[in-house]
């Protein structure tokens, strides 16, 4: 029985000489299962500006008040650069994901990340520190000689301006910009709505992959 990395080393093709390619990672709960205990969601109780507690983003994701109060919560932590930086080099890497990011990487693709956090600069230091390639022959790997800083997207930084009403919104545009600079962009994520949203674009050079999750 093949194991997954030998699954994904014969069934992704290798990028002809001519030919441009990038995949494009989101992060929490895809690369990586973040630290949560270093950036907590501010919650005002009933709108309260007075009566506030903390979530973590686990109780964030199914607090029943989100969909119709997203102005109750505070995500100011997640543009705390240090605290940014701390909940992804202290989280616990996806290893299924991270074989698809090999696989990819060795049959010559670049690599980039978008996700929904803020604070970007501080994002790209943090996954070029704790992110690593393993080559072909199993040998880990540096990941800055394959990661595109200049491409890679935080849509949620306060000093950044990307388009679109909501997150799964942003980052299909991003994908689209991609989509206009590469001859094949492959895209992993683990939110159904992210995922739904990008497969309905419908674009030619555009595969959608949903993310394995320890969830």
């Amino acid at each position: 029985m093949k194991t997954l990395t030998q699954h994904l080393f014969e069934s992704i093709k290798k990028l002809a000489n001519d030919k441009t390619g990038i995949v494009v990672f989101d992060i929490d709960d895809t690369l990586i299962q973040a630290d949560s205990s270093f950036i907590k969601i501010g919650k005002y109780v009933n709108g309260d500006k007075h009566n506030k507690i903390y979530l973590s983003s686990e109780e964030f994701a199914h607090d029943p008040d989100v969909k119709e109060h997203k102005d109750w919560f505070d995500f100011a932590e997640f543009q705390n650069p240090q605290k940014v930086v701390q909940s992804i080099v202290h989280g616990t890497p996806i290893l299924k994901n991270l074989r698809i990011l090999d696989a990819y990487i060795n049959a010559g693709y670049e690599f980039c990340f978008l996700t929904a956090r803020g604070c970007e600069d501080a994002v790209k230091y943090a996954i070029q520190t704790v992110i690593k390639h393993k080559n072909s022959e199993g040998i880990l790997k540096d990941i800055k000689p394959y990661f595109n800083k200049e491409l890679s997207a935080a849509i949620n930084d306060s000093n950044k301006d990307y388009v679109g009403k909501s997150d799964a919104e942003r980052k299909s545009n991003v994908l689209k910009e991609l989509c206009s600079k590469f001859d094949y962009v492959v895209f992993v994520d683990d939110d159904p709505k992210n995922v739904a949203l990008a497969r309905s674009m419908n674009l030619k050079n555009l595969t959608v992959i949903k993310a394995w999750t320890n969830k």
